[in-house]
């Protein structure tokens, strides 16, 4: 296998997955794809590169167990628009950009917990903002909850979080979101997952958040060429 991206595709790779897992199954074909959940089974990440993201591609089903801690420690050294091209010979990633050259030994893929399924979830409401909108209010939530609320009318997007004497609430009409599906849908979800996911993006992206009730939310990022999605699960609200 030998392909070739931009340091910026694969630091957003890992810049992805890294918070919820030490490891993952890196799938060459027809593009890059990733799937992998955190240990507690509270967060899944999906990572799709396409096929013309790669400046050059020749790889046909190949699977490569990654460290990503590692892979993330020689990325760290590269600057966004340098060219790395990867080879993989069975049992080493060998890295090289410019006159640097790094070795990677490659993880067994039956060594790493198996690949989830994507579930296939009815979210009825649809809400596309910019990223820079969400960050600011998880940024003050941290104050009052440790988890919020997301939910949707037929004409307005809400995010709030409650403390035991404090309460913290975005509203955002349907007119001023970039894209609104309206529908009637309320789920809660704890914030440090949601902080983390949102450290992929840089505030000027856009976030489409599919949602339920009581549901999975499903965090949809397009970051460049890099389509990044979540999927969180729910926090039990208590009445009372």
């Amino acid at each position: 296998m030998n392909v070739i991206c931009k340091a910026s595709i694969l630091k957003t790779v890992v810049q992805a997955l890294r918070p919820f897992v030490s490891e993952a199954k890196f799938r060459f074909n027809d593009g890059l794809n990733v799937r992998a959940v955190d240990a507690s089974n509270v967060a899944m990440v999906i990572v799709k590169v396409p096929l013309d993201a790669f400046e050059a591609f020749d790889a046909k089903e190949e699977i490569v167990g990654v460290d990503i801690d590692r892979l993330n420690d020689l990325l760290k050294g590269l600057k966004k628009d340098d060219l790395v091209d990867i080879v993989f010979d069975g049992k080493a990633i060998k890295l090289r950009s410019g006159n640097m050259a790094y070795e990677l030994k490659a993880i067994d893929p039956s060594a790493i917990r198996r690949e989830p399924k994507q579930p296939s979830l009815d979210l009825p409401a649809k809400i596309t903002l910019k990223v820079e909108e969400v960050k600011k209010f998880i940024s003050l939530a941290k104050n009052i909850s440790d988890s919020v609320i997301f939910r949707t009318d037929k004409e307005s997007f809400y995010v709030e979080a409650k403390g035991d004497i404090d309460r913290l609430v975005l509203e955002i009409d349907s007119a001023d979101l970039e894209e609104f599906e309206g529908a009637e849908a309320r789920s809660m979800f704890g914030l440090d997952y949601l902080e983390m996911m949102l450290k992929v993006a840089s505030s000027d992206d856009l976030l489409t958040i599919h949602l339920g009730t009581d549901y999975p939310v499903r965090l949809h990022f397009e970051i460049g060429s890099v389509v990044v999605e979540y999927f969180l699960a729910p926090r039990i609200e208590y009445e009372g």
